[in-house]
């Protein structure tokens, strides 16, 4: 019983230090004008543990290339991918300038990316004419999710990614 007791607490202060941190560095990248934010973006995309960077094979489409906002121009122009790395059982997400198509989920908008294909938290990473912001859009939302950039949207992911290594790294020594 005692090991239990002791199971939960410790998972309880594990959540409540993620949270903690989370809320502190989201604020953090909230605050990041697009050049911050870019210049940050591309130093950590060079983190193979949580990036795979897949190089253009074949140059994007002009045409669709020419209605996405200027940032995520420039990544397409270089990659032809940037995952996620999975965890496992998990599928590849993240952005896919390969296939640029109309989103699924709400129209007026062109998907960059995608996740959770399989699973009831499937998402669309999509962007619109004329607006600077990446959304995501999940089936499940009424609203979608605004980013100032596809590189607040890249830090917002990296940084998630990162804490909760970090805190369940912290946290794996003391069970």
């Amino acid at each position: 019983m005692l090991r239990w007791i002791r199971w939960v607490w410790i998972e309880f202060q594990k959540d409540r230090q993620q949270q903690q941190r989370w809320k502190e560095q989201e604020q953090r990248i909230e605050q990041l004008s697009i050049e911050q934010a870019r210049a940050e973006a591309l130093q950590v995309l060079q983190d193979e543990s949580v990036f795979r960077l897949v190089p253009v094979s074949t140059p994007p489409n002009s045409s669709i290339l020419a209605q996405l906002p200027e940032e995520v121009r420039e990544l397409a122009a270089q990659y032809e991918q940037i995952q996620m790395m999975p965890a496992a059982g998990e599928d590849t997400a993240g952005l896919d300038f390969g296939r640029i198509v109309p989103a699924e989920l709400r129209e007026g908008y062109l998907r960059i990316g995608q996740w959770g294909i399989d699973t009831d938290v499937y998402t669309e990473v999509v962007v619109r004419l004329g607006d600077r912001g990446v959304y995501e859009l999940c089936w499940s939302e009424t609203e979608p999710t605004r980013f100032h950039s596809v590189y607040h949207w890249i830090l917002w992911h990296y940084w998630h990614e990162r804490i909760s290594r970090e805190v369940e790294e912290q946290y794996t020594d003391r069970t």
